[in-house]
């Protein structure tokens, strides 16, 4: 597993890069991590509001952490791929009512719509395509049955199929290309509140 690397830490390979680094570029970084820290333990659930946490933040370096903080939250708004993502995706979206207030009451259940329709229409093509492919199926399931027996025929998944494997990949990311287009703008919006 890769090793997980720090803003800071970044910021320094950078500068190696380009063979400077201003102090300023240190102060920038370090009060993004820090931003970026605080939102990790918020989405982990070691506290429970994010602006406890910024309490204790100055004003000057406020900007900065808000920064950081957004983007981690931002980051975890996905289309979610399974139902165990919904947990951070919801904990996300608190965590943007918490510091913007009701500014965002307007986009966040559109958020949850679209990313509720993205699953629905996943799980519509998926059935469609496993129905398709189990139409197909059909006549090689009663092949096999004949020659080696139905326990055997009735084994065969049709999820496991190569071609309904290479034929939902291929669904799959135009359905979730179609929405992350959809998904942009309303994160750019949040982004900007």
């Amino acid at each position: 597993m890769g090793e997980i690397r720090s803003s800071i830490e970044i910021a320094m390979e950078k500068a190696d890069r380009l063979g400077r680094i201003t102090k300023e570029d240190l102060e920038t970084e370090k009060w993004l991590d820090c931003g970026h820290r605080i939102v990790a333990t918020y989405m982990q659930g070691e506290i429970e509001g994010l602006a406890a946490a910024l309490s204790d933040i100055s004003k000057k370096e406020m900007p900065l952490v808000l920064k950081g903080v957004t983007e981690i939250l931002l980051r975890n708004i996905v289309l979610p791929r399974d139902k165990d993502q919904w947990s951070g995706i919801k904990k996300a979206l608190s965590g943007f009512v918490e510091l913007k207030g009701s500014l965002v009451n307007q986009i966040i259940p559109r958020i949850e719509q679209l990313l509720k329709n993205y699953e629905q229409t996943r799980d519509q093509y998926h059935e469609q395509l496993k129905m398709q492919m189990e139409d197909q199926l059909g006549g090689i399931r009663q092949a096999i049955s004949q020659q080696y027996g139905t326990a055997i025929g009735s084994q065969i998944d049709v999820n496991s199929l190569p071609e309904f494997q290479k034929e939902w990949s291929r669904i799959s990311i135009e359905i979730t290309d179609q929405f992350e287009q959809q998904l942009i703008p309303l994160k750019e919006y949040l982004k900007q509140l």
